[in-house]
């Protein structure tokens, strides 16, 4: 289902910003004969204001036809061309797509926050898995995280990247809770990628935002979802080793998509939120200085307009070029990644040996990180439990929310399969 979305979204996503370039050009004098959306025969065209827009048989992806685009093409033959313009006035051209994006993201957010939605309460814990390191410690929803080992925290993130380091060691977080100063011992854990994880989430609550604090909520949005797009093509270009089970196109938005499962949020919230990061992403992803997207051209015209000499078209083509070599291969390397993570992974059992007994999926907790729920006593049959304290020291076993946005928690120690006949011990783990 993400996939599709994906797609759906993309497509919308570029249209707009095949529009933004349309509207900017047209302020600038520059004529646009056509505009298509999709590809394919065409189904629908009709003219309106000097321009034929033509609807394709498959409705994915769109392309403005600017007049003077081409840079074979001598610009005396028309005087209402791109080419005849000076590099800073293309250079808003091109910048017009990524910005109408961005523009389309902060629209979304504002009337989301305008309207109410689920927002974080910063260094709030807001869930506590049972059987966690955080449980034995006796943490408990609603308290507030004020340090570790007597370093002031700076945000959620500070936290969760605290917790990662710690590793086979102890830390001691100062917390408040009701307004009294307390101290807790916690031992992270390392997960299946060797980041110490607690088994803690961060708290949402909903709230409505008057206009100028809406607008304000919207740019940190906005910003916060372009860091991480950044980090996401940083990982990218690095490969796989670097990029791990994070990078991709539907990565950033899978995250977003869930980003308040655990709060309750309407399916119109998440997806909200989902097209909000695709939208900031692709605008992020098309200003990046390669040779074929709109950050390759602004590189250019802003070489030209530095050296005062405009580039020769065979350089701009070959550039274009192998910049569209480039993209294509990188394309096909995160399409053939995405399938490869949707595909099972199971390997059959070879004769004769008995298949390993299946474990309960993990659940997502905020900020992508895995928690496997504590292994239940073999002849005992799992109660739900609340979310609230649970006592230190003790495993405990619960139908747990998803939460999202969390970034810590704890893999406990799973039975190993028991052959016919024989009972299992359970183990369960062991106190910091």
């Amino acid at each position: 289902m993400h996939y599709l979305f994906v797609l759906l979204a993309l497509g919308a996503l570029l249209i707009v910003h095949e529009l933004g370039h349309l509207v900017a050009a047209r302020l600038l004098g520059v004529r646009v004969p056509r505009f298509t959306v999709g590809f394919g025969p065409p189904l629908l065209s009709f003219r309106l204001g000097g321009t034929q827009f033509v609807l394709g048989a498959v409705p994915l992806g769109a392309s403005a036809n600017l007049q003077g685009m081409n840079p074979h093409r001598s610009a005396e033959e028309d005087t209402t061309g791109f080419g005849t313009l000076g590099p800073l006035k293309r250079m808003a051209i091109i910048l017009a797509g990524p910005l109408a994006n961005y523009a389309v993201a902060m629209g979304l957010l504002f009337a989301l926050y305008s309207s109410g939605t689920h927002v974080v309460v910063p260094l709030t814990v807001g869930t506590v898995l049972p059987g966690s390191e955080a449980a034995r410690a006796q943490l408990l929803p609603g308290d507030r995280l004020v340090g570790v080992d007597g370093k002031p925290l700076e945000s959620w993130s500070d936290f969760v990247t605290r917790v990662a380091d710690g590793v086979g060691g102890s830390l001691e977080l100062s917390v408040e809770r009701h307004g009294e100063p307390r101290k807790v011992t916690v031992r992270p854990r390392a997960d299946e990628r060797g980041a110490g994880r607690i088994g803690v989430s961060q708290q949402y609550v909903f709230r409505t935002h008057a206009p100028g604090e809406a607008f304000t909520q919207s740019l940190v949005h906005t910003g916060r979802v372009a860091s991480e797009a950044l980090s996401t093509v940083v990982a990218m270009v690095r490969g796989p080793q670097a990029a791990g089970n994070k990078a991709g196109p539907g990565a950033l938005m899978r995250q977003e998509s869930s980003d308040v499962a655990s709060s309750t949020a309407s399916g119109a919230d998440a997806l909200v939120r989902a097209f909000v990061a695709a939208s900031v992403a692709l605008a992020m992803l098309t200003l990046v200085p390669v040779p074929g997207l709109d950050g390759g051209r602004v590189l250019l015209l802003a070489i030209e307009a530095v050296s005062g000499r405009r580039i020769p078209p065979r350089v701009e083509t070959v550039a274009q070029t192998a910049g569209f070599l480039f993209l294509s291969i990188g394309i096909v390397a995160t399409a053939g990644a995405e399938i490869r993570r949707a595909l099972p992974s199971a390997e059959a059992p070879s004769p004769g040996v008995k298949a390993p007994v299946a474990t309960p999926a993990p659940a997502v907790l905020d900020a992508g990180v895995l928690a496997v729920p504590s292994p239940a006593p073999v002849a005992a049959k799992p109660a739900a439990v609340p979310s609230g304290a649970v006592d230190a020291g003790t495993p405990a076993t619960a139908v747990v929310p998803r939460a999202q946005d969390a970034g810590t928690a704890v893999s406990a120690a799973v039975a190993p399969a028991p052959d016919a006949g024989i009972a299992a011990p359970v183990v369960t783990p062991s106190p910091p």
